[in-house]
């Protein structure tokens, strides 16, 4: 049997999350993000863990809007392995919402790859799918606001742009 919580919109959320339709799971998520439950973070690590990038990318997003720093290790490891570029995006996202100290040495490798990949291809650059992930870690950097992370996240943006 399913756990059951006290707050009756959270239970159908977290039903609809469990359902085999990836949008109506992926609306779920967004919903439970919004609800803002920590009641509600193991089977937003477990979608993000076992459903399709879809689900997974919102169900990321949804973990850094609830801010319980229990999915910390969770959305690094997302970050640093996941086959998806867009659920790596909204694990940044999410580390940048959660203000996660211990994801900035990740978010600038992130950061540090993107440049060193695409150098001498501006074109590319630019039109990478990999750009959204650059985005998100800069930003996640800035988030997290720490001295050496918005330094880092300026000098990489400036850098960027001077290429």
């Amino acid at each position: 049997m399913l756990p059951v919580t006290a707050n009756p919109r959270l239970n159908q959320w977290l039903e609809v999350l469990r359902e085999p339709d990836a949008e109506m799971s992926k609306i779920a998520a967004d919903k439970l993000g919004d609800l803002g439950s920590r009641e509600a973070v193991a089977d937003l690590i477990t979608a993000m863990e076992r459903r399709t990038a879809f689900v997974a990318a919102a169900a990321a997003l949804a973990l850094g809007k609830i801010g319980d720093p229990l999915a910390i290790p969770v959305l690094l490891q997302t970050l640093e392995a996941h086959q998806d570029v867009q659920v790596k995006a909204a694990a940044a996202e999410a580390l940048g919402l959660l203000r996660a100290k211990n994801a900035v040495t990740a978010l600038k490798k992130v950061v540090q790859d993107y440049l060193d990949t695409y150098r001498n291809d501006h074109f590319s650059r630019t039109r990478s799918y990999q750009r959204g992930l650059f985005t998100a870690a800069i930003a996640a950097l800035k988030h997290i606001g720490t001295r050496e992370a918005i330094r880092f996240a300026e000098n990489a943006e400036s850098y960027s742009r001077s290429l």
